[in-house]
């Protein structure tokens, strides 16, 4: 991606903390999110408007991002131009963050997570994407760290969630039939199970602060960038 999109990065790295929303810094207000676009964009990017291109949709994106979209993506967007980049692609609830476009047509996925307190990312129904730069951003120390998300979560991991998800949605079909059959009252009762992703094991796996591979961590992202 060369030294424009690695200056970006380093200059990230170094960034106080913004929250997700809106957080201020200096004499301008933004969120984490435009805090990171406008890193980019000093680096020498140009901004363009997601409405640009109609067909970037959140199922697209979350394909491409799964390395699911056999090349979908990349057609969608021939014509972005190189040394580009695009906020909030499948809007504000969606990922990622910013789409950046090198200047050798590489597309990469920057996503922004942010804890005033806390030093673990919240990943709710999502798990870090292999080939993303995660942005995380402390309130309580006031610092950033980056790291891919093929760093810090194995093909392994994956698969055995795969195949949990699999297993729990075969209890659901099977209870789902009980509850139509005991629904005398014809309400039409159900119950869903919500996915949620956690990490845990004390501060020694979960802090990305202080654990033992953040700045091997953050040597990846950067060298990644600079590809």
């Amino acid at each position: 991606m060369g030294q424009r999109f690695h200056k970006a990065i380093k200059n990230i790295l170094a960034m106080p903390y913004f929250k997700n929303e809106n957080a201020r810094s200096g004499n301008a207000d933004y969120g984490h999110e435009a805090a990171i676009a406008v890193r980019i964009k000093d680096a020498g990017f140009n901004e363009e408007k997601k409405e640009t291109y109609p067909g970037l949709t959140k199922s697209l994106l979350k394909k491409w991002a799964e390395g699911k979209d056999d090349g979908a993506l990349v057609k969608e967007l021939e014509d972005m131009p190189e040394g580009s980049y695009i906020l909030q692609p499948a809007g504000t609830q969606g990922f990622p963050d910013v789409l950046v476009k090198d200047y050798g047509s590489r597309l990469v996925a920057v996503e922004a997570k942010s804890g005033k307190d806390g030093t673990t990312p919240m990943w709710n129904d999502n798990v870090p994407k292999p080939d993303t730069i995660y942005v995380l951003s402390s309130g309580k120390l006031n610092e950033t760290t980056i790291f891919m998300g093929r760093d810090v979560i194995g093909q392994a991991v994956y698969d055995i969630m795969a195949e949990q998800e699999a297993e729990i949605a075969k209890v659901i079909k099977k209870y789902h039939s009980k509850l139509i059959e005991a629904d005398v009252h014809n309400r039409g009762w159900i119950q869903k199970s919500r996915k949620q992703h956690f990490q845990e094991g004390g501060k020694k796996k979960t802090n990305y602060f202080t654990h033992p591979n953040r700045a091997e961590c953050e040597k990846n992202a950067l060298d990644f960038a600079a590809q």
